[in-house]
């Protein structure tokens, strides 16, 4: 018997030394406590020993793909083989669980919310957690998950556009205060390999390489693309110029940060040119004989006669590409041509505004103010000109808190105070807020990513019908006010003399018919005459019949792709479901001529949004206490539309050569 205890201790051992060498390879620690641990076991384990043929034979249950209905999937860490994992709230249970009923049970207990989610609900959550698990799987060392760790610390840090010093200062320190809360002062330990803020800041330089490298290596496959470019100055008086870029990949287009370039004050036109030229040239290698589309805004810098940089791009395409004006530039200019009473108007209301928000005194009493008799807002907002929504914003603040103004300034006995008494100046002031109101619409709807040249068409042109129809009304024997809320709700609740509503009807028609033919000018019809020979591509299925074909002035084979592609019950699915760029790049294969020429038709930009968004990210890097900060790698991080792949980035940190 001792003999026979002898050996099942040997055994054991042997067992223990196995799993000893194979965790260290893991982890390169043995712990002392384990072992005692384990031959105490072992001990008792053989002390009770008893014979095998007396021990109950549990046979393990299998996972099977329709368990995905109730959210779990089969559990893909090393040693829980067949052990269900909640994709939810990824809690791994037991072999035992694998019954349909404990399943539904955990997903009716624990998460309710989702019980009548359908099964494809469940199939992207389970995308997700594998592309979570992804990059893990293959870091077993500790210092491949700290490297892999600060990695995606630094890409945080980017993309939520905060100091490199927040990892250091904020982040570690935190996850270590939870982490020693929640498992103990040894894992906390394990964090401290997590590098500082020098680190990141190599990490975030790293990652925008690679970004600029996945993007770059996408551009010299030889596809089109379509730029869009404007500059800026940031606080620290430097010239920046953005430059994004969409080109057409997999099943959409892609738009994403193409360069960052830092140019000096004085630089010409033909000096940005040569900026550009080096940059996209030569150092990118790209051709532009494939760029399809320039947008920009009209300013003299980039369009001026004297400048000529959109001039000397479009020769270096050979003219193969497109200028876009923005819209929402063109737009901002035909809505400041305003009659010059209103005018007064905008301008006093501007003065009151200065008046308050320049005294940091003043602007504090009146928020007290405001707060003590409970209104909506307290404060007011400054005018910015280049803002392109602050004209309706002020207005729409001062006319909400006008009584209450009216009556601040009066204690202040300021002689601002007058211009709220008179019922007129109020009357054209709520006229003022519900116009450029209409107009802040507008130019929300021409913001934003994805967006087609036929979308943006469309708003123009309706909004163009609806200044007529508005004159139409006013012009009228019973005129109506409907489209102007505010204007309307206060004629009705104040007296306002007859004459005198005359008198502002005719400057509310002066206005809008200006703005009528502002819209014109700045948004011609001749340009929108190339949409209205192709608006097969906006609707295909429109053009069943062969004689609204023939009427397009297309090729013969042109005509023929596009009757197959009408009578396409499936493709018409497709068109209702999909964008409209994506439409085009998916029937590439079938029909190669009409998706060539949709695509280039759709691929240029209508608006620099793009880069007034990139501008606002930029003010948020270069602050006052950074203002000498070069912030181009955070800007591809923060900016781009690439994913980054980490297992290549590990690789080339484990492999630098």
């Amino acid at each position: 018997m001792d003999h026979f205890f002898i050996k099942r201790k040997r055994n054991s051992e042997v067992k223990y030394t196995e799993a000893c060498s194979s965790s260290s390879v893991e982890s390169g620690i043995v712990n002392s406590d384990n072992i005692e641990k384990y031959t105490d076991s072992s001990l008792q384990t053989s002390s009770s020993f008893e014979p095998h043929f007396k021990k109950k034979k549990v046979s393990a249950r299998r996972y099977n793909e329709d368990y995905l209905k109730y959210g779990f999937i089969k559990c893909e860490k090393p040693f829980e083989n067949d052990r269900p994992q909640c994709i939810i709230c990824n809690n791994i249970l037991a072999n035992e669980s694998l019954k349909p009923s404990k399943l539904k049970r955990h997903l009716e207990t624990q998460h309710a919310e989702l019980i009548d989610k359908p099964l494809e609900y469940f199939q992207r959550k389970k995308k997700d957690v594998k592309l979570s698990t992804q990059f893990l799987s293959s870091s077993t060392t500790v210092s491949e998950k700290a490297l892999l760790s600060s990695y995606l610390v630094a890409y945080r840090v980017a993309k939520e556009k905060i100091a490199n010093t927040a990892a250091e200062k904020i982040i570690l320190p935190a996850c270590l205060d939870m982490v020693r809360t929640i498992f103990d002062d040894k894992s906390a330990d394990k964090l401290k390999t997590i590098p500082n803020d020098n680190t990141v800041s190599l990490r975030i330089c790293t990652i925008a390489e690679h970004l600029e490298t996945m993007l770059i290596t996408r551009l010299q496959s030889g596809i089109d693309f379509a730029i869009q470019l404007d500059e800026s100055t940031d606080i620290g008086s430097c010239t920046t110029l953005l430059v994004y870029v969409r080109y057409a990949w997999q099943d959409d287009f892609m738009e994403d940060f193409l360069c960052f370039l830092n140019l000096t004050s004085h630089l010409s036109g033909l000096d940005i040119f040569t900026e550009l030229e080096r940059h996209i040239v030569g150092q990118y290698k790209l051709n532009w004989k494939n760029c399809k589309g320039i947008t920009s805004d009209g300013t003299a810098t980039i369009t001026g006669k004297r400048s000529r940089v959109i001039k000397k791009l479009l020769e270096v395409t050979n003219n193969g590409a497109v200028w876009n004006h923005c819209f929402i530039h063109r737009e901002g200019l035909a809505s400041r041509d305003i009659p010059q009473s209103l005018m007064e108007v905008l301008k006093n209301a501007v003065k009151v505004v200065n008046f308050i928000k320049g005294s940091s005194l003043n602007s504090r009493l009146l928020e007290t103010f405001c707060s003590e008799i409970g209104t909506n807002h307290t404060h007011l907002l400054y005018h910015t000109k280049v803002r392109w929504l602050s004209q309706g914003k002020i207005l729409s603040r001062v006319y909400e808190l006008r009584n209450e103004i009216h009556f601040f300034l009066i204690e202040k006995k300021s002689h601002l105070a007058s211009i709220f008494e008179d019922d007129t100046w109020v009357t054209k002031l709520a006229y003022l807020t519900d116009i450029f109101s209409i107009l802040n619409e507008l130019s929300l709807k021409l913001q934003g990513k994805n967006s087609d040249v036929f979308q943006h068409v469309e708003r123009i042109q309706g909004f163009r019908k609806t200044l007529l129809l508005w004159q139409v009304r006013l012009k009228s024997n019973r005129p109506s006010y409907y489209m102007f809320p505010r204007f309307l709700q206060h004629i009705e609740e104040n007296i306002i003399n007859e004459n005198i509503l005359k008198e502002i009807k005719l400057e509310i028609l002066l206005h809008l018919t200006s703005l009528s033919q502002t819209f014109n000018h700045f948004f011609p019809e001749e340009k929108f005459e190339t949409l209205r020979e192709n608006s097969w591509v906006k609707d295909p299925f429109a053009f069943r019949n062969p004689e609204s074909v023939i009427e397009l002035n297309l090729v013969p084979e042109e005509e023929n792709e596009l009757l197959q592609l009408s009578s396409s019950y499936t493709l018409k699915n497709d068109y209702e479901t999909l964008s409209l760029s994506a439409f085009w790049i998916k029937v590439k294969e079938d029909f190669p001529l009409l998706s060539k020429k949709s695509v280039l038709l759709l691929l240029p930009f209508t608006t620099t949004s793009l880069c007034e968004l990139g501008f606002s990210i930029l003010t948020q890097f270069k602050t006052k206490e950074r203002n000498g900060l070069n912030g181009a790698a955070a800007m591809r991080v923060a900016l781009s539309s690439c994913v980054p792949d980490w297992n290549e980035l590990m690789n080339r940190q484990a492999h630098p050569s």
